[in-house]
């Protein structure tokens, strides 16, 4: 069982390289609530990867981080990814996670913390007063307030002092996500879910015995992502259930979000959907190349972004001069 499960791992992340034959995009759009997805990937190197968390939208722009090549922005008009300067720094420190924040850029990265720009890439900062750990994973805005997902814990940023503020963590406790629901945060870690406890500084865990990389919210539900399978919770996190029915046996899901009134799951072989609460999963990739793991998955005025982690030149293909 573990070798065809290896084996099917290899076949997706092949794909997610380009060396199916359809693999011929790291971005996808779609403009149809998820029935079809058209490669969006025009602008963007050859040979380059996208982490997660790796894609931003705000209300007036859409960007995506690469680890080679830095900042991107999607330009509508012209259709296409324009790179904005990056410094060399966050390069070298790998880049992952960003955000749009209050007219600032945020991109955190797994060695150097946080840099920020104010002024589309021309100056970058380094912003990681207040931090204890400079692994940042993953970043939310939340009630007018940024917060960053470290691997000791979870901290948000005062914008006065600009300085993160501790507000909750311990000793490799990783926050791998950052949800909100009913003005209560949860963070998803290695060690479960967590969530303050009343008005406390308390917190409380909500979801032990799971590994999570992940968690959402949408109206009343919680989405937790550990990593072999799906859950849901209807009541704040004091009861959960799983929700794999019909997405693939024994992999993960990487994201969940929901657009207009249908709910998406980013999977390891494309994207599922559920238009209604009682439904499975279903199948919604048309377009996409086989096995297009969708590591990102973004909403951005009703248009969904998905991405892969990364692409490479398939074989006998030139790049591009």
């Amino acid at each position: 069982m573990k070798n065809t499960l290896l084996i099917l791992l290899l076949s997706i992340l092949n794909s997610c390289n380009g060396q199916d034959k359809g693999a011929e995009g790291i971005v996808y759009f779609s403009r149809d609530k998820g029935m079809t997805w058209k490669n969006t990937s025009d602008g963007l190197p050859e040979k380059i990867s996208i982490g997660l968390g790796g894609i931003a939208a705000s209300t007036s722009m859409l960007g995506l981080a690469t680890k080679e090549d830095g900042i991107f922005i999607f330009d509508f008009k012209a259709n296409k990814w324009l790179s904005i300067p990056t410094d060399e720094q966050i390069i070298k420190s790998n880049p992952g996670g960003l955000i749009f924040f209050k007219n600032e850029i945020f991109v955190g990265t797994q060695f150097g913390g946080i840099f920020s720009s104010t002024n589309q890439g021309k100056n970058w900062t380094s912003k990681n007063s207040g931090l204890g750990n400079l692994t940042v994973r993953k970043f939310a805005e939340i009630d007018n307030t940024l917060y960053a997902g470290t691997n000791d814990g979870l901290y948000s940023y005062n914008e006065v002092l600009k300085k993160w503020k501790f507000e909750y963590g311990q000793s490799s406790l990783q926050v791998n996500g950052i949800a909100e629901l009913d003005g209560t945060i949860y963070i998803a870690t290695n060690k479960g879910i967590y969530t303050p406890a009343g008005n406390s500084k308390n917190w409380k865990q909500v979801f032990p015995g799971h590994s999570l990389h992940n968690i959402s919210s949408s109206e009343n539900t919680i989405y937790a992502m550990a990593y072999n399978e799906l859950f849901s919770s209807a009541d704040r996190g004091k009861s959960w259930q799983s929700i794999q029915s019909g997405l693939p046996k024994g992999l993960y899901t990487f994201n969940v979000t929901k657009n207009h009134t249908t709910v998406f799951a980013g999977q390891w072989d494309g994207v599922y959907r559920k238009d209604g609460p009682g439904e499975a999963w279903k199948y919604s990739g048309n377009g996409l190349p086989g096995g297009f793991a969708a590591t990102n998955l973004k909403t951005y005025h009703g248009i969904l972004i998905i991405s892969c982690s990364e692409r490479k030149l398939k074989q006998g293909m030139p790049a591009k001069e």
